[in-house]
């Protein structure tokens, strides 16, 4: 597996767990929409990756340079 399949892996996961515990239906449109951010882009380590943009998603964090269009 390569970074961007991992990260888009936690993503989903992460998004399937919020979608859980909140009621919601979002978790493939989070996983799209994570997968619009190009590979070479994503830091290192796609866990960590993951979280931020999680957090991100859910109005806790403000986007990281990673996470915009260049």
């Amino acid at each position: 597996m390569n970074r961007k399949e991992r990260f888009i892996l936690f993503v989903f996961l992460g998004a399937i767990a919020r979608d859980l515990s909140r009621g919601t239906g979002d978790a493939h449109y989070i996983a799209l929409q994570a997968d619009l951010i190009a590979a070479d882009r994503i830091p290192p380590n796609p866990w960590n990756a993951a979280k931020v943009y999680l957090a991100f998603v859910d109005g806790r964090a403000k986007p990281h340079r990673w996470m915009l269009q260049s």
